[in-house]
């Protein structure tokens, strides 16, 4: 190799960093006022009817597809401009919903932070619906150049101080949250100390003599009932966020939520999801109550829903403590979450249908025939749903 090939060879690395440091600076969008952050163009998504899911798009394949969709992450890139451009007429969707009709050869200028606002979604389906392909389309993320722009020059590599993303914000939360827990649970413990003695008794979850005048079975409204009925709702939500947390999506209810990561977010979710099993138990009584009238079993709800409240509070109260524990020796839960639900939660609810079936089949003369359907509508449902849905 000669002399100068040599030296030409010296400045090819920093060719190579100059031509991959080029799409950074690309100038994009209408009369070219603004720099590429992320180019879609090459994500595009098409509907499989026979998978029944979105698969890319291969040219060769979707040609003729006359909707070509792609992804576009909100949450990642909020403060910047969403540009669409169409060679020919199209119309645009967003999560399936028709939004305009781009003009041909015309730049679609949308802020992600109104797009994030509205839809309330770390993620956006948009949707071109018009002419066959990808050819003379395009869906660009943008940074819109200010009046002056300037060049920022690391001059020094101490300058250059990396830091981790702060997600201080759900930890925070599960610590105050428990505080919170153990604070209400205190606060029973002194108000009402017979009431929180026989809820997390375990020999009385056996007992199944109930032929006593006992406030807590027969005034399912009463303050006590209610404080206790609080109690295990802040527990599910408790418990429910933090399998959120391990990106374990129940019930795929994301929607229900608020997206943000803030303090106050965390916080509006977990009022949102204790209101939400509040209404769930209270909504059951009602179910109970109708349905045992409907079987000539008046008597029987209140004794139902007592031992409904009293075993799912020495559960999840368990299950509560137990992950929290765990925790400390947990690093990466997402592999054991699925497991730690299905397994416990099933058997707890086929426990709980046999111990009501044995409970109320020592209070009541009625025959098993019914006995038996009423018990398999009200206490069977939730693991059918759950199985279903939830896991």
């Amino acid at each position: 190799m000669t002399k100068k090939a040599v030296q030409r060879c010296k400045y090819l690395p920093f060719l190579l960093m100059w031509c991959g440091a080029f799409p950074l600076w690309a100038e994009v969008g209408p009369d070219k006022h603004y720099f590429l952050v992320k180019d879609l163009t090459h994500q595009w998504l098409v509907y499989d009817r026979s998978e029944k899911e979105y698969v890319p798009y291969v040219a060769e394949q979707h040609n003729n597809q006359l909707s070509i969709n792609t992804l576009v992450d909100l949450e990642s890139n909020l403060h910047y401009d969403l540009l669409i451009y169409v060679e020919k007429n199209n119309y645009l969707f967003l999560n399936g919903s028709l939004q305009e009709n781009l003009k041909a050869g015309n730049w679609k200028i949308l802020k992600i932070d109104s797009l994030y606002r509205v839809f309330r979604r770390p993620q956006l389906m948009l949707t071109l619906y018009g002419t066959a392909g990808q050819a003379g389309k395009a869906v660009l993320i943008g940074h819109r150049k200010a009046a002056v722009e300037k060049l920022i020059v690391v001059e020094e590599e101490s300058f250059l101080n990396l830091k981790p993303r702060e997600q201080a914000s759900i930890p925070n939360f599960f610590i105050l949250g428990m505080l919170l827990l153990f604070t209400f649970a205190a606060f029973l413990f002194n108000t009402a100390p017979r009431a929180f003695y026989r809820l997390y008794s375990v020999p009385d979850l056996f007992q199944m003599d109930f032929r006593d005048d006992s406030y807590l079975i027969n005034k399912p409204f009463g303050r006590t009932n209610i404080l206790f009925v609080v109690l295990l709702s802040l527990e599910l939500a408790y418990l429910y966020l933090f399998t959120q947390d391990k990106e374990y999506n129940l019930f795929s209810s994301k929607e229900l939520l608020a997206t943000g990561r803030t303090f106050s977010d965390t916080w509006l979710n977990y009022l949102k999801i204790t209101c939400i099993c509040f209404l769930a138990f209270i909504g059951k009584y009602f179910g109970l109550y109708i349905l045992g009238t409907l079987y000539r079993l008046e008597g029987v709800a209140n004794i139902h829903y007592f031992k409904v409240l009293q075993s799912s509070l020495l559960f999840f109260t368990t299950m509560l403590l137990s992950a929290s524990v765990a925790s400390f020796y947990i690093v990466d839960w997402s592999a054991f979450i699925r497991s730690l639900l299905i397994i416990p939660v099933v058997a707890f609810y086929l426990f709980r249908t046999f111990l009501i079936f044995f409970t109320i089949s020592n209070s009541t003369t009625v025959k098993n025939l019914y006995l038996i359907s009423y018990l398999c509508i009200v206490e069977l449902i939730p693991i059918i749903i759950g199985v279903r849905y939830a896991l």
